[in-house]
């Protein structure tokens, strides 16, 4: 990509990270660094641990 094009970011959650690993070769990025943990009420928190500005996040 040239200087000028947005980043591509792919990130993934707990149902499977073994396919967005496998999609992720396949495009030659890297998986964008992220945690997903629950709140003792079970609702899911999922924290995006680089930054995506100026990338397309999926």
């Amino acid at each position: 990509m040239s200087s000028g094009s947005k980043r591509l970011k792919i990130f993934a959650g707990n149902a499977n990270p073994e396919l967005a690993q496998e999609i992720c070769q396949y495009l030659g990025v890297t998986m964008g660094a992220s945690r997903i943990s629950r709140f003792s009420d079970g609702e899911i928190r999922a924290e995006v641990d680089e930054s995506v500005r100026g990338a397309d996040a999926l």
